[in-house]
């Protein structure tokens, strides 16, 4: 038998564990914001009416008494059956809350979407889906909030205009968080593990916005060389003063040389498959960066009207789009009409990760998502509103829309202003100096 001090100390031990169990659920709902906390009562409500509800809903199961149970009871009463709940755990967010239970004997999927309607009008939900992500078990996502209708900010920001993350903080390794799926799934990009990818939408649609996301957060990866090509300087003005290299010009001569000096230290980079024996590059360091090739209005030099021009850009962006990945380049491309005579199916086919906001025809989806026909969603819909798009990267199984964070273009001028501060400017404005070729900046 234990000593008497020992003894002692059990119900000091489990009352600090309890106070420390709940002393966590009053930090989380002290620390969440408001559209959560109303989500952790209604998860509390759920919880706590179940075993009386669930019966009601005919979400229950008898289980027949045994032979031991009929021998025990009393003359003249029949054994009762066990009633059988399934058991629930909830997860409330700022949208919702997520209900996960067991299935039990003819209680499965189809008695949950049988439901609905209950559950819909008894946890206070303006639309419930329910699915069934592995046998033995329902999910139910209760929507308070759609995610599609919230505005969402850029976790790279505060609400003050104070940035997040310090340069240099993070690395290609860190996802970047893109947005929310209809059903209220964060969207994250993993520069290191993903490939090539490319932003689709005409003028409005809320590609500017996802682009500052992915630039932004890029910027701030101390492994990772930003080398921005844009006409129209939409998306590289922010970043004139930081990226590894820039250039706006409008004639393909420049860009060509651009994706050549990549494509050379693809070449350089070739060496290192047989030091580290193997067939790609994973891991990557301010010696060896991951490099970031980011082409805005790509048909302004895949539709040029000078022929040799046009083929010697996209032989160049070709090999890249083919190669690159494996050498440890990221390709990504933005284009209002991602239709064949922009991108050729060769090039667009290593564009793996693909968000497409708003276009203007059927066609123009279909040359990104070929079995566009066939999916529930579709963004040749005039009514999407800005800001949202149709996704599909990561481990996103099928295309789901996806509502953006957003990140001002003002914001991204005061990132890279915090960049310029800590020392990483490394030319000024174009009205002083010209963009600079690949292997020329530190």
């Amino acid at each position: 038998m234990g000593s008497p001090d020992l003894v002692g100390m059990v119900p000091e031990a489990i009352a600090g564990l309890a106070a420390v169990y709940g002393g966590s659920k009053v930090t989380r709902y002290a620390r969440a914001d408001r559209d959560t906390r109303a989500s952790i009562r209604q998860a509390y409500r759920i919880r706590r009416r179940w075993r009386r509800f669930a019966p009601m809903a005919g979400l229950f199961a008898l289980q027949a008494p045994g032979r031991l149970a009929a021998l025990r009871t009393p003359d003249g009463f029949a054994p009762v059956p066990k009633t059988l709940i399934p058991t629930l755990k909830t997860r409330p967010d700022r949208f919702g809350v997520t209900v996960t239970a067991n299935t039990l004997p003819k209680v499965g999927l189809t008695a949950w979407r049988s439901a609905e309607e209950s559950l819909r009008d008894a946890w206070g939900f303006p639309r419930v889906k329910i699915s069934q992500p592995k046998p033995g078990l329902v999910l139910v996502r209760g929507f308070r909030n759609e995610p599609l209708d919230t505005h969402t900010d850029s976790v790279l920001m505060t609400s003050g205009g104070d940035l997040c993350f310090q340069p240099g903080e993070l690395t290609s390794e860190d996802p970047i968080f893109l947005g929310f799926t209809e059903d209220g799934e964060p969207v994250r990009l993993n520069l290191r593990r993903s490939a090539h990818g490319l932003i689709a939408g005409v003028t409005r649609s809320g590609k500017s916005i996802t682009t500052n996301t992915l630039l932004a957060a890029a910027s701030l990866m101390r492994d990772v060389r930003m080398v921005v090509i844009d006409p129209n300087l939409a998306a590289a003005a922010p970043w004139w003063r930081t990226a590894h290299t820039v250039s706006s010009s409008v004639q393909p001569d420049e860009p060509i040389e651009i994706l050549r000096e990549i494509r050379a230290e693809m070449e350089r980079r070739a060496g290192t498959f047989w030091a580290g024996r193997t067939d790609r590059i994973e891991t990557f360091s301010e010696e060896m960066p991951l490099i970031l090739l980011v082409i805005d209005e790509v048909a302004n030099y895949t539709r040029h009207p000078d022929k040799k021009k046009r083929e010697a850009f996209e032989a160049e962006l070709s090999a890249i789009a083919s190669q690159g990945a494996k050498y440890g380049v990221r390709l990504w491309l933005l284009a209002q009409k991602p239709s064949a005579d922009v991108l050729t199916t060769a090039i667009r086919t290593n564009l793996s990760s693909r968000i497409c906001h708003r276009v203007d025809t059927t066609e123009d989806f279909l040359h990104l998502f070929p079995d566009g026909r066939d999916l529930d969603v579709t963004a040749a819909d005039r009514s999407m509103p800005p800001g949202v798009s149709i996704a599909s990267l990561g481990d996103m199984r099928t295309p789901s829309r996806m509502r953006s964070v957003y990140l001002s273009t003002e914001d991204c001028w005061r990132i890279n202003d915090a960049m310029c501060a800590a020392g990483l400017q490394i030319r000024e404005l174009p009205e002083s100096a010209p963009s600079m070729p690949f292997d020329a900046a530190a």
